[in-house]
């Protein structure tokens, strides 16, 4: 998918507006993992994927609260990091649908195993390229995001320009350079970090709500 280019057509409200839709995604990821929860206490089992499951649930709904305080604060720099986070939530588990026995990855991954070590169903290592590109076929533009926001991760060209401003003049122009000056960026692209961050949430919420299917059909095999 090629890039699409910024809306700039946006304001504070726009940026408002989905600050609020966090709240409304965070309650949608708690209620489907309450949902899961229930089902599998009904018939008195908690199984052991469910609790890797729950733990993504209650990263990524502290990574949409911790977007949300940095944005507010004017910390982009950071936050913006937060969605290459979320989108490792999501690559997490998605990792739990491919692989034949979820018990046995659990538990590996339990004792520190590193998912891009384990193999899915068809034996392919789960690394992060693997799993970006096989979501991109759902999600199309999620592996664009991955490469782009990764940039953030480590340091990189993307904080250099991130740090600089260029002032321009009659026949040349000067370079600003921040050392402990807040970081501002232009409204259009703080609206377009944040429906980013989003996004991802609302994928994580559809990738929780196929868990939940599968697991409600496995519960109803248990007499």
């Amino acid at each position: 998918m090629d890039p699409q280019p910024i809306n700039k057509d946006v304001t504070e409200e726009d940026l408002n507006l989905i600050y609020d839709s966090f709240e409304e995604l965070n309650q949608k990821l708690s209620g489907l993992a309450s949902e899961i929860f229930k089902n599998e206490t009904d018939k008195k089992v908690l199984s052991k994927p469910s609790h890797f499951t729950f733990s993504i649930v209650h990263r990524a709904i502290e990574l949409n609260r911790g977007f949300k305080t940095l944005a507010k604060a004017n910390n982009w720099l950071t936050a913006i990091n937060l969605i290459r986070l979320q989108q490792d939530n999501c690559m997490r588990l998605f990792a739990l649908s491919l692989v034949k026995d979820r018990l046995d990855f659990y538990q590996r991954i339990l004792k520190g195993e590193h998912i891009r070590n384990i193999e899915d169903a068809e034996g392919k290592k789960m690394t992060d390229s693997y799993l970006s590109k096989k979501l991109d076929v759902l999600y199309p533009g999620f592996k664009m995001l991955y490469n782009k926001i990764s940039g953030f991760v480590h340091f990189s060209k993307e904080h250099i320009d991130f740090n600089n401003d260029k002032i321009e003049t009659e026949d040349s122009f000067l370079m600003y350079v921040r050392l402990s000056e807040t970081t501002d960026i232009p409204i259009h692209e703080k609206v377009d970090y944040a429906f980013n961050m989003f996004m991802t949430g609302k994928e994580l919420s559809k990738l929780l709500n196929g868990y939940k299917l599968s697991m409600a059909g496995f519960m109803k095999g248990i007499n």
